[in-house]
């Protein structure tokens, strides 16, 4: 699930001219420890999909991230990483 909360608050490649902008994690920036409360993690066997223990929980990450948001404000946000500015915006227009 961290993986989805860095994908959808933080990741983001630019490409400019069809090249990669980014050189390395000086200028990439997924979630960071800091970023990351201390968390107690225990995994349950279980014959119930879905199974495996890294992306099942990714899929539903962002759109959650995406509801919270339209359910505290009310507005849609369509691309990813969210940002305050573009919450920002969509409440201005």
């Amino acid at each position: 699930m961290l993986w989805g909360v860095s994908i959808a608050l933080h990741e983001h490649t630019e490409i400019s001219q069809g090249q990669v902008e980014g050189t390395n994690l000086h200028n990439y920036t997924p979630l960071r420890m800091a970023d990351v409360p201390e968390l107690d993690i225990q995994f349950i066997a279980s014959e119930q999909p879905p199974t495996g223990l890294g992306e099942p929980g990714l899929i539903a990450v962002c759109p959650a991230i995406g509801n919270a948001i339209f359910n505290a404000v009310g507005v849609r946000l369509r691309s990813l990483p969210v940002k305050p500015e573009q919450i920002v915006e969509a409440l201005a227009s």
